[in-house]
């Protein structure tokens, strides 16, 4: 069985979409754990705040399986469109950030949407440059107001 960590994603009708993607997640693998749900800044291009959510699933499925029969079909139902900034509003966005212990996405140590909510759930991952925390990193963004605590999860 294969560990991943998933960031779940929404600036538009986001409570609502990041529970379908949780129920439609819950339907396909195991979701084990889940973090806080953290308010956050766009990213990238002006538009709407965005409710950000990190999930530790079990799955039989390789990394390059979970983004064609698992991301794809989340994004797909939940109508995600694809412009050509990437960065621009989206109903659902979802990324694999760690699998199998091997850090996939290296906006985790730099990107507050992405290093705050794993932070909840890998507090004690040392980032390999700088050797601090991802709660120590987290806990920086925090403080400067680039993500606030939204609730607990759905």
């Amino acid at each position: 069985m294969h560990q991943a960590y998933l960031l779940i994603g929404s600036n538009i009708q986001s409570q609502q979409n990041i529970q379908a993607a949780l129920r439609i997640l819950n339907g396909s693998c195991l979701i084990k754990r889940c973090s806080k749900i953290w308010k956050t800044p766009a990213y990238g291009s002006a538009g709407p705040d965005f409710l950000n959510i990190a999930v530790l699933i079990g799955t039989p499925l390789e990394k390059d399986q979970i983004k064609t029969q698992i991301i794809t079909s989340i994004e797909m139902k939940l109508k995600r469109k694809r412009y050509p900034n990437k960065n621009a509003p989206r109903t659902i966005d979802v990324d694999i950030i760690i699998f199998d212990d091997e850090v996939v996405d290296q906006g985790l140590w730099h990107k507050f949407f992405i290093a705050v909510p794993v932070a909840d759930l890998l507090p004690e991952l040392k980032n390999p440059d700088s050797g601090k925390s991802l709660h120590e990193i987290a806990q920086e963004m925090i403080n400067q107001g680039l993500a606030v605590f939204y609730s607990d999860c759905l």
